[in-house]
């Protein structure tokens, strides 16, 4: 089926400068020209209005499982946290979400769903299970009594659903990133250091030595993928970058040698601006006064390492959000865009959420999921995966965040949305 877009400016997810006044054609599930095209042959024209097209966004940081708190998480049956899941898919793609990168949590169900036409959300790479030691940030038994047991099995209901996965040594990293891959994930997620939301592992704790580390990313490069890391201290992004380890979710306390590091060795960094905000006010309701400290503490130096990022010019920065809790937590996903900006500068906050991400899902080499076009991108031999907007993204991201402003979001060719 061949649509065709007109009476388009294009931001095509790079430039900080609209292509003006093209046409742009969709066979399929692509983009196959820009520029004049024909109408012959086409069966639906889309008239732009003089809106702007641009990518789709992209969050590479997202647990769509992960629909309450943990507490109230651990009673609800596998059904229920699916639904649920379901549920919140479908909401971020009416964000304008058209892509994830699932960081924790049993998601290969639905995206096998979604691909098939069986539910409604964004493309999802999934990491499957994070992955962390003993006591560390993905052990979430909720509390001191609970065991692991001698078959290797946690006796957390929340753990049991494969949200999160508990390795010690050499051989059972290797296993445990084995059965990821195994498990359909596009990506590893390994937890490199303490959490500010689990309540057993201090900030400070370095989790994982160096050789499971090692062992971690030699397993994940087998695969031709690579390893994401849960990482806020420095001296955890040390250990990490010598391991090889390419991303950083978070990278919160960060110090100059390892932002320079950072850019020598081309790491990704995926920070969370406005749920740092967030934690650092106290506006999540989260367990206890230990969790409330340690979070106020992500919060706050998380805007300290964006010095760091500007000062060495890290440009290897991807949109992540992070968001974790009931619907109205993950409502929050698209108020990020604005905190980047607020960060930052416009042009970097629409790269982040677009083109950023899609170079830094092309890591997954040969587990790429999708890889018959490009994503993050309107260019030529792209996916259909865009947005078209009543305004110019670039003099300011108001009028992406706004939903009155999105009037289309289309999808592998597919219009989810259209008020034009």
């Amino acid at each position: 089926m061949k649509k065709l877009i007109t009476n388009a400016n294009v931001f095509n997810g790079v430039d900080n400068k609209l292509i003006e006044n093209v046409s742009l054609l969709i066979e399929d599930n692509l983009i196959t020209k820009i520029g004049e095209v024909s109408t012959e042959g086409v069966d639906e024209i889309i008239d732009a209005n003089s809106g702007t097209v641009m990518p789709g966004l992209i969050d590479a940081h997202v647990h769509i499982t992960l629909s309450e708190s943990f507490g109230v998480l651990d009673a609800m049956t596998r059904e229920e946290m699916a639904i649920r899941s379901a549920k919140i898919s479908q909401e971020m793609l009416m964000r304008g979400f058209t892509s994830c990168r699932d960081v924790g949590g049993n998601t290969l169900g639905l995206k096998n769903a979604i691909d098939s036409g069986y539910a409604t959300g964004p493309r999802i790479f999934p990491s499957q299970a994070a992955i962390s030691q003993t006591s560390g940030h993905s052990d979430y038994r909720q509390n001191q009594a609970q065991q692991r047991l001698a078959n290797g099995h946690e006796d957390s209901p929340i753990m049991k659903t494969g949200t999160f996965k508990v390795a010690d040594g050499r051989s059972e990293v290797l296993k445990a990133v084995r059965e990821q891959l195994f498990m359909g994930a596009s990506q590893i997620k390994i937890m490199a250091g303490g959490g500010a939301s689990s309540t057993f592992d201090p900030l400070d704790t370095l989790q994982f030595t160096l050789d499971e580390m090692k062992a971690a990313v030699e397993a994940a490069s087998d695969y031709g993928t690579y390893v994401a890391a849960h990482i806020h201290t420095a001296a955890a992004m040390r250990r990490a970058a010598e391991a090889g380890v390419k991303c950083f979710e978070h990278a919160t306390i960060m110090d100059d040698e390892i932002a320079q590091i950072i850019k020598e060795k081309d790491i990704w960094v995926v920070p969370s601006y406005f749920t740092s905000s967030l934690i650092a006010e106290r506006k999540i309701p989260l367990p206890n006064e230990e969790t409330y400290r340690k979070t106020e503490r992500v919060g706050k130096a998380m805007f300290k390492s964006a010095d760091l990022i500007k000062k060495y010019n890290i440009e290897n920065l991807a949109y992540g959000t992070d968001c974790v809790g009931t619907a109205n937590v993950h409502e929050t996903q698209m108020q990020e865009l604005g905190a980047i900006e607020e960060t930052f500068d416009t042009i970097t906050a629409l790269r982040m959420a677009t083109s950023n991400c899609g170079r830094l899902f092309e890591l997954s080499t040969y587990q790429h999921p999708y890889q018959q076009g490009k994503l993050g991108r309107i260019e030529e031999g792209a996916y259909a995966d865009l947005l078209i907007i009543d305004g110019n993204p670039l003099e300011g991201v108001e009028c992406v965040v706004k939903d009155e402003t999105k009037k289309v979001i289309m999808k592998d060719g597919e219009v989810y949305k259209n008020t034009l």
